[in-house]
């Protein structure tokens, strides 16, 4: 059976290994699917720069969890709910912000026919700026959380200690 604890693992694994793939990919593609980066000065590796390490990041500690004797802690009953909440609602916000931003930079950089309104061109600068801001809600909720699911339990911090 599947505690709390590592349902929250799981997920978290999940959506940083959809994530990243998702957006490798996307930016990869973007000049032939019509986005406007600057590929002289490859902006689109550059957002993967920014992005990429957020996600790494739990991806390293899963897989340092996987083979670590010293296994995460658990979550009291009273406090799944919460759990849930704090790992899916910032990954849910993340990629629904993510794809709007997205989408927003795209439309504001196609050409517009004569009787469309003007739409100002969002800058690479401000993509960049909203995505930091995205992961920054990731690294001040999911961050913390799995640092405490993939960390060294209290019980095992004792034995280590007891040990040197």
């Amino acid at each position: 059976m599947t505690t709390p604890a590592q349902a929250g693992r799981i997920a978290i694994v999940c959506y940083s290994l959809g994530i990243t793939g998702c957006l490798m990919l996307f930016l990869l593609l973007a000049q032939p699917i019509g986005m406007r980066f600057d590929y002289l000065h490859e902006q689109n590796l550059r957002l993967i720069d920014v992005v990429l390490p957020t996600f790494l990041g739990y991806l390293g500690a899963a897989s340092h969890f996987l083979f670590n004797a010293n296994r995460g802690r658990e979550v009291p009953p009273e406090n799944v709910v919460l759990l849930r909440l704090l790992i899916h609602g910032p990954f849910v916000i993340f990629i629904i912000v993510v794809v709007a931003l997205f989408v927003s930079y795209y439309i504001s950089h196609r050409p517009l026919t004569t009787d469309e309104p003007r739409v100002d061109q969002m800058s690479f600068e401000s993509l960049s700026r909203y995505l930091s801001i995205c992961l920054g809600l990731l690294a001040a909720t999911v961050g913390v959380i799995s640092s405490y699911l993939f960390g060294v339990s209290p019980v095992a911090q004792r034995r280590l200690r007891n040990t040197h």
